[in-house]
């Protein structure tokens, strides 16, 4: 059954499915959806959430042989499984666990933005079928301001449209950047209080701070001494690997998606291909100077070897992967990694 994300809490108070897929390129939207699945099995006594990341490495059969298997501690168990890129081997193991669901276990699957030939595979009309799927549709440029009010009103701020219009253009479309405004407005202000364009510009001068969107600009316009400069302080500011890491990968993949499309459109239809806002654009062009087929699969692959590090596996230590990565992304020559080694 296909649900959008705003009839998703109807569908969770009415009942729990085996299985739900979540698919889109939103990361705020994907993670609330998923939150709002993990909150209703916690409802239903499902206290116990197994945990998986599936990069190319991932072993499935953990997941098959646990899906299968009885749990000490809890009748019923969240599986709650995130697959960043699909790919062959994660399709014929959707497949096989499709066949073998657990009427003690829900599934949580947590994709990237799925096509609609992807929706059609055998493997995913069998999930469907037996539960609940989520797609998560991003929200266009003249939505956005609307979005943001009724965001606000969550908080209990209250919005003028030249307000709404002025965060939207600071956070050029990123949800996670606007929620993140939007709170600290409510700190700042309180509950109860109308926002205005003078309130949101005091908070922007405000905010000395660096965000993880201060470390991509710098990376695409190529500018190494501050891209290092802003890793260090958000770093020293506690900012978690991983957040960092998830934008490494967000603008390393949107890079190649712009490479792979330039092979039959121009650069500006790739850009819009991959809904670049317009002010963007330029730090996209800045960077596409710089990588090519041989740069972007590099980083790729050191990326992976980051995320390893970052779950207590064996990688680069993280802070000197970001630092490697931060040279790389500018265009400046690779050190000697990992990758290079016999």
């Amino acid at each position: 059954m296909k649900v959008r994300a705003d009839q998703l809490e109807s569908q969770l108070k009415k009942s729990l499915a085996p299985i739900y897929i979540i698919s889109g390129d939103e990361v705020l939207l994907c993670q609330e959806a998923a939150d709002s699945i993990r909150k209703a099995a916690q409802h239903h006594n499902i206290d116990e959430r197994l945990r998986f990341v599936a990069d190319a490495q991932f072993d499935w059969q953990d997941v098959i042989n646990e899906n299968q298997s009885l749990s000490l501690f809890s009748t019923r168990r969240m599986f709650d499984i995130q697959i960043d890129k699909m790919g062959e081997k994660h399709s014929k193991a959707l497949a096989q666990l499709s066949q073998s669901l657990s009427e003690d276990n829900i599934i949580l699957l947590t994709l990237p933005k799925i096509d609609a030939r992807t929706q059609k595979a055998k493997w995913f009309t069998q999930l469907e079928s037996q539960g609940v799927f989520v797609q998560i549709w991003p929200i266009d440029a003249n939505r956005l301001p609307a979005w943001v009010q009724q965001r606000a009103q969550t908080l209990d701020l209250s919005l003028t449209r030249d307000a709404a219009s002025m965060i939207c253009e600071r956070g050029e479309g990123n949800l996670l950047a606007l929620s993140q405004e939007l709170e600290k407005l409510a700190l700042m202000h309180g509950q109860g209080v109308q926002i205005d364009a003078e309130k949101v510009a005091e908070s922007v001068a405000d905010s000395s701070r660096y965000s993880i969107y201060d470390l991509s600009d710098r990376l695409l316009m190529g500018k190494a001494k501050d891209s290092m400069h802003c890793l260090h302080q958000l770093l020293g500011e506690g900012v978690e690997a991983s957040i960092i890491l998830w934008l490494f990968n967000r603008e390393i993949q949107t890079l190649a998606n712009l490479l792979q499309s330039m092979q039959s459109s121009s650069f500006k239809q790739a850009c819009q291909s991959e809904k670049i806002w317009d002010k963007r654009v330029p730090f996209y062009e800045s960077a596409m100077s710089r990588h090519n087929k041989v740069t972007l699969p590099y980083m790729q692959n050191y990326l992976a070897l980051i995320d390893k590090s970052i779950k207590g596996l064996d990688g680069p230590d993280s802070e000197t992967g970001f630092r490697n990565l931060v040279m790389m992304f500018c265009g400046y020559k690779p050190v000697v990694t990992e990758l290079d080694l016999p």
